[in-house]
């Protein structure tokens, strides 16, 4: 339709065009015509339009029907005033040509107008759409693979990881009352209310921090593929709160945020590349 109407404003403008030679072509006729009837000549060639530009002259001769005598030729008004009426018909094809292309630049300007509109309301309805279905997403776990810090790994020092991992599991217990199940060398926490994740991430944050001899790697991971959070354990980021990018977005649905996302980077594995985000504490 949009197309249909810009062809529209192009035919008006091709067919003002084509008037305006007319008028040009019916002013030279004109001007033969009274050249003719100034000298009493008889030319046949002009007999084709003659009927037409009398009837022209007809009209005009409504308008004044006198004629002066300059040098022994008869100057009949009606000739001149039927090519005063040619000259403002020419130029009034370009008044509607003015008025013809500000119409097509009104149209242009109103139809950008609705389309995005348009355009913006589709993607508020897709966003909100999109949004109810990130919200679905409510089930997420975190795995935390442990290692010795650099400074606690001598032999000597006889740290023994087992202990240190149930004194961890034993705090995450009691702060967040969840079960943790042995999964690729540690412990998979499972949760179901992402919204609330904040008050998890606080609790995954003090493990971080503690002066524990332990470093830690905290991976999240929305829905059930404990496959991606292996993925993520595998990169090996201790000291960090690790997730992949599709739990980082939905991340941004949720009503509060104590805590910013940011890009750690992207990894090859395999034939594909994955989008590694993490969680850090806004200062």
């Amino acid at each position: 339709m949009h197309k249909f109407v810009l062809n529209i404003f192009n035919f008006l403008r091709s067919l003002l065009h084509f008037f305006k030679i007319l008028f040009v072509f019916s002013i030279l006729m004109l001007l033969f015509y009274w050249v003719e009837n100034l000298t009493h000549a008889n030319w046949a060639w002009l007999n084709f339009i003659k009927p037409f530009l009398d009837f022209v002259l007809s009209i005009s001769s409504k308008i004044n029907s006198g004629s002066i005598d300059l040098l022994g030729a008869v100057f009949e008004y009606k000739f001149g005033i039927a090519l005063i009426i040619y000259i403002i018909l020419f130029y009034s094809m370009n008044f509607l040509r003015f008025l013809v292309d500000l119409f097509e630049d009104v149209y242009e300007k109103s139809y950008s107008l609705c389309k995005k509109t348009e355009e913006n309301l589709l993607n508020k309805s897709l966003q909100r759409s999109v949004e109810k279905e990130e919200k679905k997403i409510k089930k997420y776990s975190i795995l935390i693979k442990t290692t010795l810090k650099k400074k606690f790994s001598h032999k000597e020092l006889n740290i023994n990881i087992a202990e240190q991992n149930n004194l961890m599991n034993k705090f995450i217990i009691e702060k967040l009352s969840v079960t943790p199940k042995n999964f690729e060398d540690g412990f998979l926490y499972d949760f179901y209310d992402f919204d609330e994740i904040d008050a998890v991430l606080d609790v995954m944050f003090k493990v971080l921090k503690s002066s524990a001899p332990l470093d830690y790697a905290i991976c999240v991971q929305i829905g059930n593929d404990v496959l991606k959070l292996k993925k993520l354990v595998d990169l090996k980021y201790y000291g960090k709160i690790t997730m992949l990018a599709e739990t980082s977005y939905r991340y941004r649905y949720n009503k509060t945020h104590r805590y910013k996302t940011s890009q750690v980077g992207l990894f090859q594995n395999g034939n594909n590349t994955i989008e590694v985000h993490e969680f850090k504490e806004i200062l």
